[in-house]
């Protein structure tokens, strides 16, 4: 029996020649309970465990040796989540299921290491032709999605934040949502706690925001996002 999956579902290894063995991350049990139902209906998936945390994927992906886990958009936390499962296992293929397909969200995503996304609009009926699309290596987006991508993509290519010797000037429209919300709150001098608060978000998410913030400017001190964003308001791109 599989670990940690109840002895109704519990995978015959005689089915282990299927196409893709499939770890899901979910917070509600009985909702992955249902999903692993239906996914196993296809005769190329093969579900190996039902995990609630990344934590708990991560101490059973050796034993379980799935190819792709699945993991729940609504997940606390989930790309600081996903950075540190990574950090333990670099190996793991994390694939994020019921995005809300917005360029932020999804770059915010794949800063974190996933391989893809399904959009949380995608019909019952094509999730499973998604999952083996993405691991194949092809991700379907939407078209505002793919601009954004290749929109950040070209601002990367010239440069980041002049003023810490990048050779070019990295513009607000290169910044998430939230990076920019935790630009301006550091900007006032607010520390990661305060600005946790201020956003209704989890310290965690935050220093999530503010590293990757940093890494976008180059920038080695907070000090910096504040000249950031005065040479910004001086001379706007």
């Amino acid at each position: 029996m599989e670990a940690n999956v109840a002895p109704e579902r519990a995978v015959d290894h005689a089915r282990s020649d299927r196409l893709l063995r499939i770890m899901l991350v979910w917070g509600v049990r009985f909702t992955a309970e249902g999903l692993a139902q239906i996914l196993e209906r296809d005769p190329s998936l093969s579900v190996v465990g039902l995990c609630s945390d990344l934590s708990e994927a991560v101490a059973l992906s050796r034993t379980q040796q799935a190819d792709v886990i699945l993991l729940d958009a609504r997940i606390p936390d989930g790309a600081a989540a996903i950075r540190r499962a990574l950090d333990i296992a670099p190996a793991m293929r994390i694939v994020v299921s019921a995005v809300k397909e917005t360029e932020d969200d999804i770059v915010a995503w794949a800063e974190a290491g996933v391989i893809g996304y399904i959009p949380r609009t995608v019909p019952l009926a094509d999730f499973v032709r998604f999952l083996m699309d993405i691991h194949s290596g092809e991700q379907v987006c939407s078209s505002r999605v793919a601009a954004g991508l290749l929109r950040r993509i070209a601002v990367g290519s010239r440069g980041g934040y002049a003023g810490n010797g990048g050779n070019g000037f990295l513009p607000l429209s290169a910044l998430t949502k939230r990076e920019r919300q935790a630009a301006e709150l550091i900007r006032s001098g607010l520390s990661d706690k305060e600005i946790a608060r201020r956003l209704n978000i989890s310290l965690a998410t935050t220093k999530s925001h503010v590293h990757n913030l940093l890494g976008k400017l180059n920038a080695q001190r907070r000090s910096q996002v504040a000249d950031y964003l005065r040479e910004y308001e001086q001379h706007p791109r």
